[in-house]
Parts: structure tokens; C-alpha cells; sequence
């Protein structure tokens, strides 16, 4: 038995298409709204129905389970922003103790944090830390920034010909297709022929820029698309005014800093695992 939590998130959705197509396992899967779920999935999988931080839904999704995907969202309206991924990883921990299960598949983020304040790439590195403290076997998917996160800001990159962040548009860094970690994910989960603990860096292709993003994306659109660096405090007033916690908005602010001033992509990552780039993305999405 194989079990998913976010089988409707950007990537748990897709690692679920790729196991109901490529596994006899049975498939399990823990979902706050059931009816998100294709039908035609739906009616390949036992579906329970509930959040990761139930304590039940989470024994019930992992009884009898094999094989864990693991992935937790961001905690985007939480005071204690940290606090949050920790609580959520503990909850994960003693579901995964009090089951058995035996592979867990977890999606975290790239970098080396330590002390320096990361955002969500230290509230994941505690989860590492929380999980590595169970007897389950675990590969850490330490991943980049997806290519997907530009959806976010879709309107302002058509609209008015231009995204942002806070961070200059000249810095290189880990860029990366939800669909390739999908792939990794997915490709862990069926097998059983693996033990230990293991980090595995997911950081795309190469490295890029911004502003080599903004030439890509005016390419692609037919149109000019240029990168605006964001001031941070009014990108944590932005973030704020769309429900983000003040600690949360900070976070990220502190991500960006951190992949700045820090941050070196692994010399030793295997890219011919996450081999898509960011043009042929482009290329696949449905404005084409």
C-alpha cells in the first residue's frame, strides 16, 4: 500500500497520475475535499477524508501502509511560521511510529540553512529533522523553486508585463518542474528495494536568472516580460494583504536573502533528474 497526503497539491496530483498508471499497489490517499480529485481517480484509490493535522485521518490513511509521500504546505497564515511546519512534522512522526510504515518519500527544500534565517527552507529542514527521528526509512527531495510559482503572479506577467520578488534579478538559482519531482517521487514510492536516509537535490537543469526568466517568458508569450526587484517590506505588505501572517511574508523575505547571500546549488546534484527546463515549461503550458 502506497500513501499520499496532498493528492491534489502541484505536485502530489501529478505523483498520484503517475502511480494509478504505473502500480498495481493499492493506492491510498488523505484528501480535505475528496470531490478535487478526478473521478476517474477517485475510483482507482481509497480515498480517507480529512487534513494532515487530524491525528485519526493520519492513522487512517497510513494502516497497513508501505510507502508514505510526504508533503507539507506552506503555513502561509501562521503566527508561529516555523512553529507550524515543526507541529505538522511531529504530527507526521508519531503517525509514521504508531503505523509502521516502513518508506517515507518527503518533499523538502535545497540549501544548508543552519543558523541563517530561511523561510520555509528552515521550516522544512526542521521537518528533515523530525522525521529522520523516527525508524522509517526516508529520501528527502530537496528541491528548488518550481517553475510554477510564476502562475502565481500570472496576471501582473500578462497584464503589465512583469513579475517580482525581492531579490535582484541578476542572481542565479535552483529552478525546477513540479512534474520532474513528481517523477522522483513516484519512482521511490514503488519501490521497495531501499533503506536508510538520503537527501537528493532537485534543482532543474542549471541555474538561472530572473531576468534570464523575464527573455524566456517574453519569448514565449510574444510579448515583453521583464523581472522588478521588490523593495522587501512592501513585498511583505503584498503578501500580507492577501492573508500571509506577517511572520510568514518575513519568511520568505528571509528565503530570497538567504538563496542570495548563501545559497550554492549542490556540485554534485544529479541534474539528469530533473532534466526539464525552464523554455520547454514554457513551451508545454496552455498558452501555446
Amino acid at each position: 500500500m502506497i500513501a499520499l497526503t496532498t493528492p491534489t497539491g502541484n505536485i502530489g496530483s501529478k505523483v498520484l497520475r503517475l502511480l494509478a498508471k504505473s502500480t498495481d499497489q493499492p493506492i491510498r490517499v488523505l484528501a480535505r475535499h475528496p470531490d478535487k480529485i478526478p473521478a476517474p481517480l477517485r475510483a482507482r484509490v481509497q480515498v480517507v477524508e480529512g487534513s494532515m493535522e487530524d491525528p485519526g485521518a493520519l492513522r487512517r490513511l497510513l494502516d497497513q501502509a508501505d510507502a508514505l509521500f510526504w508533503c507539507q504546505p506552506d503555513p502561509a497564515g501562521a503566527d508561529d511560521y516555523i512553529g507550524a511546519y515543526e507541529a505538522l512534522a511531529q504530527l507526521g512522526a508519531e503517525a509514521i511510529r504508531s503505523t509502521g510504515v516502513a518508506r517515507v518519500v518527503a518533499v523538502s527544500a535545497t540549501g544548508e540553512p543552519g543558523d541563517v534565517p530561511a523561510g520555509p527552507i528552515t521550516g522544512l529542514h526542521r521537518m528533515e529533522s523530525i522525521l529522520s527521528r523516527t525508524d522509517a526509512s526516508v529520501r528527502f527531495l530537496r528541491c528548488g523553486s518550481f517553475y510554477e510559482n510564476l502562475l502565481w503572479q500570472w496576471e501582473p506577467i500578462t497584464k503589465e508585463g512583469f513579475f517580482t520578488d525581492p531579490v535582484s534579478g541578476d542572481v542565479p538559482g535552483p529552478q525546477v518542474a513540479s512534474a520532474d519531482i513528481a517523477r522522483v517521487a513516484a519512482d521511490w514510492l514503488r519501490s521497495a528495494n531501499w533503506d536508510g536516509r538520503e537527501s537528493i537535490a532537485l534543482v532543474g537543469p542549471e541555474d538561472l536568472t530572473y531576468d534570464e526568466m523575464a527573455s524566456m517568458l517574453s519569448a514565449s508569450l510574444g510579448k515583453p516580460v521583464r523581472f522588478q526587484a521588490s523593495p522587501p517590506q512592501a513585498y511583505v505588505t503584498a503578501l500580507q494583504s492577501v492573508g500571509h501572517s506577517e511572520r510568514a511574508a518575513q519568511g520568505l523575505v528571509d528565503m530570497f536573502a538567504y538563496l542570495t547571500n548563501h545559497y550554492r546549488s549542490p556540485a554534485d546534484a544529479d541534474r539528469s533528474l530533473t532534466p526539464t527546463s525552464f523554455s520547454d515549461w514554457l513551451e508545454s503550458q496552455p498558452w501555446r
